[in-house]
């Protein structure tokens, strides 16, 4: 849901984080748990600035240690855009082509005509990619590679179609036309890409749980660029160890990410801290497995007791003994029973202090369970794991991408088209939080090619704020 559609004055730190406590303050959102938002360094200062106000308020959790979330989406497509490099001029050459049908309803006519030829079984369209946007471009030649015969037969069909290419584009030729490198190049691409597409999808979601996937997803990837380092494939190998070096430099190092991450996949029932143990092992040497297994226990054990309250035995059973040894050797059953009540009050904090260690050592739900619901195994387990009940409501609705948030710009595209370029910010922001609200949660993301194309060609300025803020109940 949008609270707010703001425009702002520069892109400093200070600037983003006086919008965003302006928002607070007029929801009246004192409690904050985690800010979503990509790596740009300005946003750094900006959630440095909001915890400070947030710690303030008293209304962050651990002193607000893990509240910067940074996009896992923007992070994935800046690993896929350094591998992109490599391939870029078979790129161009794909979307010149399609560019140059595109152009024209006679020639998308004459396309479809080839489309047929071929016997192709396509009935879509051909999607002319926004370039800064990799999973668009992945999109895009996904269905160029279906038609590759059509586009081969619209070469000998269309007469202009090489004349094209061999015009001046600002003093340059044009890339083009597709070779069968070109094509051999992209169905390289698009098959290893399809494991980064499927995860920035997962990482997208907003009717499901994300968080606890973030993890298991990130150590797919890992292993898969590390196998594919190792390729005799040139190109794959050049294009993996480019992606690798930006992997390693946000996700290399588990100790540069937020913690609340593995708390998410030890609050998963069918995994808990075993997985996590585990899955480390592959990836590091024994001092870190064990430096952050021990970081991400202590961090659970000290959410446990900021949701507990400080899981002090009460005093109440202690005063009443007190007033019953008071009155003398008359009331000695009255102050057994009083130690007896004492007894068992403690027992029960004993055991509540135990919640995390008992979660922990009960056997785990199977990995390979159909359609597991987390949430809904959280709420049946509620009574048996109270406390922890909470930390879990609060860790798995924490976003891991602010790409639902982008869906803002797409919308806004609309709103602020040429017909309407002069709207003031308070209209458009009635506008856009409006539409949200009416919306609710009954759509999920949606991440369609065209909507990036319409923000792209309708020049929309981004100079607006993309955050997440999740907030918790205690």
């Amino acid at each position: 849901m949008i609270l707010s559609f703001v425009q702002i004055p520069n892109h400093k730190g200070d600037s983003i984080a006086k919008l965003i406590e302006s928002c607070l303050q007029t929801w009246g959102i004192e409690k904050v748990y985690t800010i979503t938002l990509d790596n740009a360094l300005a946003n750094d200062v900006a959630v440095g600035i909001i915890k400070r106000r947030v710690n303030g308020w008293n209304g962050a959790v651990l002193d607000g240690d893990y509240m910067h979330v940074r996009c896992a989406a923007h992070i994935i497509n800046l690993i896929v855009d350094s591998g992109l490099k490599e391939m870029h001029e078979s790129i161009c050459a794909i979307r010149n082509a399609i560019r140059y049908i595109r152009l024209s309803t006679a020639r998308l006519e004459k396309f479809v005509m080839c489309v047929s030829k071929e016997k192709i079984e396509f009935k879509g369209k051909l999607i002319l990619d926004c370039s800064i946007r990799w999973n668009s471009t992945y999109k895009m030649l996904h269905v160029a590679l279906k038609c590759q015969k059509a586009f081969e037969r619209y070469e000998e069909e269309d007469d202009k179609y090489f004349v094209h290419f061999q015009e001046d584009e600002g003093g340059k030729k044009k890339v083009g036309p597709p070779s069968t490198i070109d094509w051999n190049n992209a169905r390289i691409f698009v098959n290893f890409l399809q494991s980064f597409y499927d995860v920035t999808l997962k990482f997208s979601a907003t009717n499901s749980v994300s968080v606890n996937c973030f993890y298991n997803e990130i150590c797919k990837l890992h292993n898969q660029l590390n196998q594919l380092n190792e390729s005799d494939d040139i190109l794959l190998s050049k294009m993996v160890s480019n992606m690798k070096l930006k992997f390693d430099k946000y996700w290399g190092n588990p100790e540069n990410i937020n913690l609340l991450m593995f708390l998410a996949i030890v609050l998963d029932p069918r995994y808990k801290m075993g997985y996590v143990k585990f899955s480390l092992k592959f990836f590091y040497d024994a001092q870190t497995v064990t430096r952050v297994t021990l970081l991400i226990e202590q961090t659970l054990n000290r959410l446990y007791v900021v949701y507990g309250g400080g899981l002090k035995p009460k005093n109440n059973a202690s005063d009443e003994s007190a007033k019953f040894n008071a009155a003398g050797s008359s009331h000695q059953r009255r102050t057994f029973l009083s130690n007896f009540i004492k007894h068992q009050e403690e027992h029960s904090v004993l055991e509540s202090c135990n919640e995390v260690e008992k979660y922990l050592g009960d056997e785990n739900v199977s990995p390979l369970t159909p359609s597991f619901n987390i949430l809904l195994w959280w709420k049946v387990n509620c009574t048996k794991y109270n406390i922890l009940a909470m930390i879990a409501r609060d860790v798995l609705v924490v976003p891991v991408s602010s790409v639902d948030s982008e869906q803002a710009f797409s919308t806004g595209g609309r709103i602020l088209d040429p017909y309407r370029s002069s709207l003031n910010p308070k209209t458009v922001n009635y506008l856009i939080c409006t539409q949200s609200w009416l919306k609710g949660a009954n759509e999920g993301v949606s991440l369609e090619v065209a909507e990036e194309e319409e923000d792209a060609e309708l020049g929309l300025p981004r100079n607006l704020i993309l955050c997440c803020f999740t907030i918790f109940l205690i």
